[in-house]
């Protein structure tokens, strides 16, 4: 458990402390760190701009309001733009960490914690400036609230419930209605293969 433990820290110190030590590396983390920048700028935090008076609709929000903030905060920036990347990875892995531990107990949820942690497509989302992140973690909410609400016992229904749709909430203002379909797809899949028609019905409202 030490080992593990130390292992998951380390990954995450390795991933904050680079946060700001190389350039923006794309056009995607461009453009989204400079739509952050001019949403600070101009205080018209309902409208992205992808230039001056530019409105740009591609994407929801979320993120952008995220990097604006941590911009106010912290300066304008490499290491303000991506720290919301971060922050939501590590809050991704709550959920991850909880449901192996309430199906396999402690040492099941720090190895699926650490491998969580390790993945690389989740590292790397972890440091960048875009909405894959926000997506992760409104998708990893949905799917644990879901799978608690409908197996899990009924003292944890309720918030269960509410973690599903809270989750789906912050999936649709970080890239719209993709995230219904990554929810939804395999959750009806789930339910029609396991049959569990009712249980979905009556546990999750």
């Amino acid at each position: 458990r030490r080992a593990l433990a130390l292992f998951v820290v380390v990954v995450l110190a390795v991933r904050l402390a680079t946060l700001g030590a190389y350039p923006l590396m794309d056009s995607t983390e461009s453009r989204y760190a400079e739509i952050a920048r001019k949403m600070l700028e101009t205080g018209n935090w309902l409208a992205p701009q992808f230039d001056y008076g530019v409105p740009f609709w591609g994407k929801p929000p979320l993120s952008t309001w995220l990097s604006a903030a941590t911009m106010a905060a912290l300066g304008v920036g490499e290491f303000a733009a991506r720290l919301p990347s971060f922050l939501l990875a590590l809050a991704c892995g709550i959920p991850v960490a909880l449901h192996a531990a309430s199906r396999g107990g402690r040492d099941q949820s720090l190895w699926a914690l650490a491998l969580f942690a390790s993945t690389g497509l989740v590292f790397v989302a972890a440091g960048a400036v875009m909405t894959d992140a926000a997506l992760a973690l409104g998708t990893t909410m949905s799917m644990t609230g879901f799978w608690i609400a409908v197996s899990g016992p009924d003292r944890h229904r309720a918030m269960a419930s509410t973690t599903f749709f809270f989750g789906l909430a912050i999936g649709l203002l970080a890239k719209g209605p993709v995230a219904a379909v990554l929810t939804f797809l395999p959750v009806g899949a789930w339910i029609a293969f396991a049959r569990r028609w009712r249980e979905a019905w009556t546990r999750l409202p």
